[in-house]
């Protein structure tokens, strides 16, 4: 995904290129910058989703950043581009919710023969999974039904994966379940919401773990306890 992320900002820095060359020199050069720092914001948001998605430390993002700032400052042909940045990832994956994030402020450096422009911003990535449930005891089964929200850092948004496991009260291991062997059902509601239902061979409380991915292959998992 880095590779794929690089390419595309090559592209997006030569499009920047032609335009400001095609542009009416009459242009004023704060209009000619503007370009430059919307291809800074799509290029530093696309590595903080690329990061979480390839659940990268702090360390791993900031390589990759610096990355893109040495690209950006040595592909721009009309004026000196420079990236300074701060940035983080952050993962919490126990207790609900489960939270994926990564965060950086940027200060992008446009400067031109005659005049110097400079703009900073903050960019969030973030994916929540919050999860409740019931569980129902018939004979010696429990039904238990998890309800899961998905949320980016616009709002609700969809998975695109959804695993759900739950603690065996003997060994304490952690079983996946499955259609075959739990009964497993899943409603999508389409909003973000997801109605699951299963099967556990249990008796009491039911510890269970939600694992899912967002249409960005951002990974979150959160756990609780269902009663």
């Amino acid at each position: 995904m880095i590779i794929t992320a690089l390419i595309i900002t090559l592209m997006l820095i030569s499009t920047v290129d032609y335009v400001l060359e095609t542009e009416n020199k009459t242009i004023s050069i704060q209009t000619t910058a503007e370009p430059y720092f919307s291809v800074a914001e799509i290029c530093t948001r696309n590595t903080l989703i690329s990061a979480l998605a390839n659940n990268d430390s702090t360390e791993a993002l900031t390589t990759s950043l610096e990355t893109l700032s040495s690209i950006l400052h040595n592909y721009s042909y009309d004026a000196e581009f420079d990236l300074s940045f701060s940035a983080r990832t952050w993962t919490s994956w126990g207790e609900d919710p489960g939270v994926s994030s990564a965060y950086g402020i940027f200060i992008v450096n446009v400067s031109e023969s005659s005049a110097n422009y400079s703009s900073t911003y903050e960019t969030n990535v973030t994916t929540t999974l919050c999860i409740n449930g019931t569980c129902t005891v018939e004979a010696s089964d429990e039904t238990v039904n998890v309800m899961c929200t998905v949320y980016d850092e616009n709002g609700p948004t969809l998975a695109n994966r959804i695993a759900i496991l739950y603690q065996n009260q003997t060994d304490r291991s952690w079983l996946t379940v499955d259609q075959q062997n739990n009964n497993l059902e899943t409603v999508d509601f389409g909003n973000g919401t997801y109605d699951i239902s299963f099967s556990a061979y249990s008796q009491g409380p039911v510890n269970v773990s939600v694992q899912i991915n967002d249409l960005r292959d951002i990974f979150v998992m959160a756990n609780a306890t269902i009663y």
